[in-house]
């Protein structure tokens, strides 16, 4: 227990799960009930979120540009410095009225801690911040305070003057600091940086009053974060291994799980210091494996180590576990090992997804501060007895926290909201003094999920009741457009262009009040097929152009959550699938640019087109190991080429002969990927409608539900919010001409197919959002469906 007396049992049961005797079984849904997304009138730092949860941020909280990764404070604290980590440069949205004139893109933020105004805006075009962020009083100058910045893509560290008005100006030499520098942390004495660099595997140390790099450190797989004692710099490595060009292209990938190494694999680097505080002996450094390599059966993605924050006695650190929920403590003195941990889910055996993205400690050491960014709360943890955490409470925050910082005196805390509201990210400033943390905390849960008892569904049975419907056998996704719900159901809309989707909207079932869970494209796919993207992903996915040829579509291994995908549950289960086109846009995929001829594979003839799955494999990054042997090799994933009537007539190829042999899989996903402009939706919707047809002429048809959900939203606005979809659901089952208005998202699709399946959530979005069984009734009306060309 965590409180004391009659609140310590209520806090309990609403934290941890924990009641004095059995309940009904609780389910959970979207607080929004109907409400659409958006800011709230009376606060533009309020909002309801795509997903359906609520933000609502304490404390004082202004507008600072786009993506915030990274906060620093003064050492006089008078200024907030926020790193705008966004490589898009367009306008999420219309700035609200007040917040001054931030910037879209990669900039600087200096905010005045005493007005929260944002006092100067740094940017210039070349420059690529990301995350590594410090500011400290300049050795060389006294009386000047300097910040140090991470910019990742262009392989320096970029030094700059804080003046007294808040204006930063720029050094003119940078620190060359190769590899993609991410996180920086200083020394105590306040001269010497040391920075992780995310691409390389390497650690830097900076002589800050001489300006100049002094050694580089080998550490592990993908560094996140750099924490230093008097006497070693630790690094957490969260990568699972080391990708490289393979000999020659390959026109499929390997299924397989990744190499790894057990040094460097979600491993903790211990690097020894000297006395001037640059790097000692390399014999003298050490590696904490601090989780075992996955197996790909039950852990899919690694626990990723990311954040550290040192005690200042140097006995012990935490680690934040970023895809399990949890803080490592990990014993200093000697050699280093993991003592204790603290497990930070919604309740007991909660699925994960609360995703401890920063840390901050207090100067005393009394308290630890830790962002969750999928709970959109800060943890308040008791760290007086520094080997044994304890939970205090919920802070609510803005959408996404991923940065944190504290006042010199430890007062206020700052946090920084990567996602925001409608794109604009967001600083909060919290008074921890006048902080009514129980009150907070009832609200930082409120804001996340309502809860309800379970009703009887034969159809589409209750989450976690461990049944399946006894209506329901097969189960299709196909996923299809980049639209919102204005551009294709809207007044202006151009039904010619897809008369297909018109014509089952019509007919079947729409919802009118959905949303993509991320407006990153690559972001949403993970959230349909997983139910979460891991915060790996979201920090990459806006830097990404700069990282190439790696991580560009969040489909490797490092960017798997603990539970990894659908095909994993269903596998686990024992649950036939067939996958036509997902999660095989790994990095290093090139789309073929000429036509060649594709194998003839066991009772299918060889075609005449571009490699059968559309493109090439240039790097050795393998493909999800569970997908082996359940994946169409004949069906086109991403090439522009190739026409979404190609990849319909490939579908049905495929599944033609399944389904005459009664080996129709119980799931299926289609991905149909739309190019831009009218012809692409054009194109789409025939291949839509092929596919339907198919579908309905089979002899499952009477017990089969297909959704059909937009890929995604680029480039098209919505009078709602820019996050609003759609979603149909077609299926003998469903309630015909039903116009669904409860507040859903893509985890909302994944959710229903898992309860329909009898499937466990996966992650805890899908697990909170609202899902569609009022969609469906019990009775079927099967009729067949005829594609309109």
């Amino acid at each position: 227990m965590y409180f004391r007396g009659p609140l310590a049992a209520a806090l309990a049961a609403v934290l941890l799960g924990a009641g004095p005797r059995p309940a009904p079984l609780a389910v959970y849904s979207a607080p929004a009930g109907v409400r659409p997304a958006g800011a709230s009138p009376g606060r533009a730092t309020d909002a309801v979120l795509p997903d359906g949860r609520i933000a609502a941020p304490v404390g004082q909280t202004i507008f600072v540009g786009t993506n915030p990764l990274g906060v620093a404070v003064s050492p006089d604290g008078r200024w907030a410095i926020v790193s705008n980590d966004q490589q898009d440069a367009a306008s999420p949205s219309a700035l609200p009225a007040g917040a001054g004139n931030l910037i879209a893109g990669f900039s600087l933020a200096v905010v005045d801690t005493r007005t929260m105004r944002v006092a100067s805006v740094y940017h210039a075009p070349a420059e690529t911040f990301f995350e590594g962020l410090a500011a400290v009083a300049d050795p060389g100058r006294p009386g000047r305070t300097l910040v140090l910045a991470s910019d990742g893509a262009k392989n320096v560290i970029r030094l700059f003057d804080l003046g007294a008005d808040g204006g930063l100006a720029q050094e003119a030499n940078a620190i060359p600091c190769a590899g993609f520098p991410a996180m920086i942390d200083v020394a105590l004495d306040g001269r010497t940086a040391y920075v992780a660099s995310n691409l390389s595997g390497e650690v830097t140390s900076i002589d800050i009053a001489s300006r100049r790099a002094m050694h580089r450190r080998s550490v592990g797989f993908y560094p996140f974060d750099v924490a230093v004692s008097s006497t070693h710099a630790y690094v957490t490595n969260g990568g699972l291994s080391r990708y490289q060009p393979l000999p020659q292209p390959a026109v499929e990938p390997q299924f397989a799980n990744p190499a790894n190494d057990p040094y460097k694999t979600s491993s903790l680097s211990a690097i020894t210091l000297d006395a001037a505080g640059d790097f000692g002996e390399p014999d003298n450094d050490t590696a904490v494996r601090m989780d075992p390599a996955p197996d790909g059966v039950d852990l899919i993605g690694g626990a990723r180590p990311g954040s550290i924050v040192a005690r200042h006695d140097g006995q012990f650190a935490y680690v934040a576990m970023q895809n399990v929920d949890r803080i490592a403590t990990v014993a200093l003195s000697g050699e280093p090992r993991v003592v204790a941990g603290l497990d930070l889910r919604l309740f007991v055996n909660a699925p994960y997804g609360t995703q401890p993205s920063a840390q901050v400690l207090s100067r005393d050491g009394k308290r630890l501060y830790v962002a969750l960014a999928g709970l959109n709360a800060v943890a308040v943890l008791d760290a007086r007895n520094p080997a044994q955490l304890h939970r205090l409470g919920l802070i609510p925050t803005g959408w996404y926290p991923s940065a944190l910082a504290l006042s010199p005196d430890g007062r206020y805390l700052y946090v920084a909201d990567a996602k925001g509201v409608d794109g604009w990210g967001l600083l909060q400033r919290i008074d921890m003094k006048t902080l009514p943390l129980v009150k907070v905390t009832l609200s930082a849960l409120r804001y996340n999920r309502a809860v309800s008892a379970a009703r009887s569904n034969a159809t589409v049975p209750a989450l976690r009741s461990n049944r399946r419907s006894n209506v329901i056998d097969r189960v299709v996704y196909i996923s299809v457009g980049t639209g919102s719900f204005d551009a294709t159901f809207g007044p202006n809309a151009a039904q010619t262009e897809t008369p297909n989707l018109h014509a089952l909207a019509q007919a079947y079932g729409l919802a009118d009040n959905f949303y993509v869970n991320d407006m990153d494209v690559d972001a949403n796919m993970q959230f349909a097929l997983g139910g979460v993207a891991t915060l790996y992903a979201q920090r990459t996915l806006p830097v990404n152009s700069g990282r190439a040829p790696l991580d560009a579509h969040a489909q490797d291994p490092e960017d798997y959550s603990r539970a990894g995908y659908l095909f994993n549950a269903l596998a686990r289960k024992g649950i036939s699938f067939r996958d036509y086109g997902a999660l095989l846009n790994l990095s290093g995929y090139q789309p073929a640019t000429a036509p060649g001829q594709g194998p003839a594979r066991k009772g299918r003839a060889a075609v005449v087109r571009t490699p059968p799955l559309g493109g090439t494999y240039t790097l050795d990054v393998p493909a999800l190991a569970a997908l082996s042997g359940h994946v169409d090799l004949d069906y086109p994933g991403w090439n522009p080429q190739i026409s979404n009537i190609a990849r319909a007539q490939a579908f049905v190829s495929d599944m033609g002969p399944l389904v005459a042999g009664d080996a129709e899989p119980t799931f299926a996903y289609v991905w149909l990927p739309t190019a831009p402009g009218a012809e692409g939706a054009a194109d789409a919707d025939r291949g839509l409608g092929a596919i339907v047809d198919f579908l309905t002429h089979t002899p499952h048809w009477s017990s089969t539900a297909v959704f059909i959900v937009a890929d995604g939203i680029m480039g098209s606005g919505d009078r709602v919010n820019r996050a609003r979809s759609y979603a149909l659901v077609v299926s003998p089952l469903a309630k015909q001409g039903y116009v669904g208005h409860s507040h859903l998202s893509v985890a909302s699709v994944l959710k229903t197919e898992e309860e329909i399946l009898g499937l466990p959530p996966l992650a805890l979005p899908d697990l909170l959002s609202t899902d569609m069984a009022d969609f469906l009734g019990s009775v079927p009306y099967p009729s067949p469906y005829h594609a309109i060309p």
